[in-house]
């Protein structure tokens, strides 16, 4: 049985969503067919890739990943699919390709051409087509032409000082809780550390200490009518190994999160200090 996974910015209320699984298992009924997103925000390359990344690596190899954003084919933006660490992705070629492959070396691409790239609505008339001849296991070679090259998109990678002193990251995320993801990975903070004690400023947020899980931030020694309320900041390292500022147990419909109470947004720079 072939798992077939949905990334698409199409929304929960339309009819989309519903037409597109129809369609793949009208051509592949022993598919299992599972949501990755359907809230990713019209066109965001980068978010899409972001949540794509870091879900498909716990499906078993050999599953499909149809990306339903920004799927329109142009003269400048082919319809393709790649083979990556054992897995299969249709979509266009828009960036999307780059940002889940980073090393061309990892990647097998596969211009799609011909009736079964459509232009118009192409995740519901187009790509269910070509995850139905991967499931009939048709060679990647015989359902499109094999390319070198997809469209680069630029990567927010941190900037590190020459003094080693500062590195400036940007906010690459906003979860559903309102946590702003940073694009500085725990490794990459160590490396550059080096045991220094250290100031990180979000916004106009200073911290000096991380947390490694939520919970750390309580003392369980202190009785609980005593301890820190909810709604306190932080910062913590989440389970993707990045720095992230938080709000304990927020709530962007009532209490709020950090995006919403310290006015962090999405590509905000960040600043680590070491001292």
């Amino acid at each position: 049985m072939k798992i077939i996974t949905l990334t698409t910015d199409f929304g929960l209320r339309d009819y989309s969503v519903g037409a597109v699984k129809g369609a793949i298992y009208s051509k592949c009924p022993e598919a299992c067919v599972v949501d990755i997103s359907h809230l990713i925000s019209p066109f965001d390359v980068f978010q899409a890739a972001f949540i794509l990344k870091n879900a498909y690596v716990h499906y078993r190899k050999g599953s499909i990943h149809i990306i339903g954003v920004d799927a329109e084919r142009t003269p400048e933006k082919r319809h393709m699919v790649m083979k990556l660490n054992g897995h299969y992705f249709i979509g266009a070629d828009n960036g999307i390709f780059h940002l889940l492959a980073e090393d061309k070396k990892n990647a097998e691409l596969y211009e799609i051409k011909g009736e079964q790239s459509t232009e118009l609505f192409p995740t519901l008339y187009s790509f269910p087509l070509i995850a139905q001849k991967i499931c009939e296991n048709i060679p990647l070679n015989k359902i499109g032409k094999k390319t070198d090259t997809y469209l680069e998109a630029t990567h927010f990678k941190p900037e590190i000082s020459a003094d080693k002193r500062f590195v400036y990251g940007t906010i690459i995320y906003i979860d559903h809780y309102g946590n702003a993801v940073s694009n500085i990975s725990r490794k990459l903070f160590e490396e550059i550390r080096q045991n220094r004690a250290f100031e990180v400023i979000f916004n106009m947020y200073t911290f000096k200490k991380i947390y490694n899980q939520y919970s750390e931030f309580i003392d369980f020694s202190v009785p609980l009518d005593l301890r820190a309320p909810d709604g306190k900041r932080m910062l913590l390292f989440n389970d993707l190994d990045y720095l992230q500022c938080s709000v304990y147990k927020s709530d962007t419909h009532t209490v709020g999160g950090a995006s919403s109470l310290l006015d962090i947004n999405y590509l905000d720079r960040v600043s680590v200090h070491f001292i």
